[in-house]
């Protein structure tokens, strides 16, 4: 019967690995997170996917100059699992902040087996001061 039982645990973590690796990646959570308001200065801007990422492939993307945070001109950094990419940025006070997750034609947030995630929009604001 145990060996019934880790049999059948082991078949659905397979189907559960391959499923993952099989549809579109997506943003499960960000830093700031969407609609916050934050505290002007450095920001550690993050976006985590639900599944492990192409390294060295990445869409942060900017709609409007205005709402774009000063981010570095370095690559964003990927952390060890592959499902985080930070990049470093500062805010200015009182102001209304807009970045895209891979938008068209600017699709790099992509899965080992090269499926472009789904777009998504962060909007978040800065406090006063």
């Amino acid at each position: 019967m145990a060996v019934l039982f880790a049999t059948g645990v082991a078949l659905m973590s397979l189907i559960g690995a391959h499923e993952g690796e099989t549809g579109v990646p997506r943003v499960v959570s960000t830093n700031p997170a969407p609609g916050a308001v934050v505290a002007p200065g450095p920001l550690k801007l993050s976006v985590t996917f639900d599944r492990p990422m192409h390294a060295q492939s990445y869409s942060f993307v900017q709609r409007n100059p205005a709402t774009y945070p000063n981010c570095s001109h370095s690559a964003p950094l990927q952390s060890q699992d592959g499902r985080t990419y930070t990049l470093s940025c500062t805010v200015a006070p009182a102001r209304f902040y807009e970045v895209w997750f891979n938008s068209e034609p600017y699709m790099n947030f992509r899965s080992l087996h090269g499926t472009p995630a789904t777009p998504f929009q962060l909007k978040f604001r800065t406090r006063d001061r």
